[in-house]
């Protein structure tokens, strides 16, 4: 099965989100996210953005968003997009194997104080919470998904699942200068036709949780890029 990633759609928002749905202006601009040959792990497809194409000057927070398709994943825990690790870098590859051996900015934090995780839902049957969160199901476990690495095993270790419409969010250790920056997404079997659908937030502000909502930013740019994908047989 041959996959094709559509052009993002990059939305540049000038203004905050305050627990109001107002937008004060807005424009947009266009980037490509791009799956790179190959997979590493048990069969995780590694896709790659070219963040420097946003026009930020620094990173602060990102957010995966499943796009609740009802179509990602499996049923129960792991319904939805299964992640199997997030990377930065200043290495511009074009192969998963590439992705995987590209020297990281270490700067996530993937404790529950540096990681927002807000669970969707699942398809029956349900199970108690999703995988590779913590006994509460309302935080990642870090020890059990290891999002630094690319590594997860089917239907075992080494990934965390959104469930269908839930999202996870990476507030970074310190702000990362967007020069010649690049995000590598692992999607765990993605090789063999999961589809990378949902969407993608970059912010220069940190992620805050805010009941009722999914983020609150403070007035800067806000970068709102959607990730498409079509199977072509």
């Amino acid at each position: 099965m041959k996959i094709s990633i559509s052009k993002l759609k990059v939305l540049m928002v000038l203004g905050c989100f305050l627990g109001t749905s107002s937008i004060t202006q807005a424009a947009t601009v266009g980037v490509n996210f791009t799956r790179l040959s190959g997979s590493v792990a048990q069969g995780t497809a590694i896709f790659r953005a070219d963040l420097a194409l946003t026009g930020f000057e620094d990173i602060l927070s990102i957010t995966l968003i499943d796009s609740n398709s009802k179509t990602g994943g499996s049923k129960g825990q792991y319904s939805g997009f299964d992640l199997d690790a997030i990377k930065l870098s200043n290495v511009f590859a074009t192969t998963a194997s590439g992705a995987n051996s590209a020297v990281s900015i270490n700067e996530f934090d993937f404790n529950p104080t540096g990681t927002i995780f807000i669970p969707g839902s699942q398809r029956a049957p349900t199970n108690p919470k999703l995988n590779g969160t913590d006994a509460s199901g309302l935080s990642v476990d870090p020890a059990f998904a290891t999002l630094n690495s690319f590594d997860a095993i089917f239907f075992g270790t080494g990934s965390v699942t959104l469930g269908d419409g839930g999202s996870i969010s990476f507030n970074l250790k310190n702000a990362v200068p967007n020069e010649s920056l690049y995000l590598y997404i692992g999607e765990v079997s993605g090789s063999s036709g999961e589809a990378l659908n949902g969407t993608l937030l970059v912010s220069d502000v940190a992620t805050v949780p805010v009941p009722g909502a999914f983020w609150l930013f403070s007035p800067v740019i806000l970068c709102l890029a959607r990730i498409t994908k079509r199977n072509n047989t």
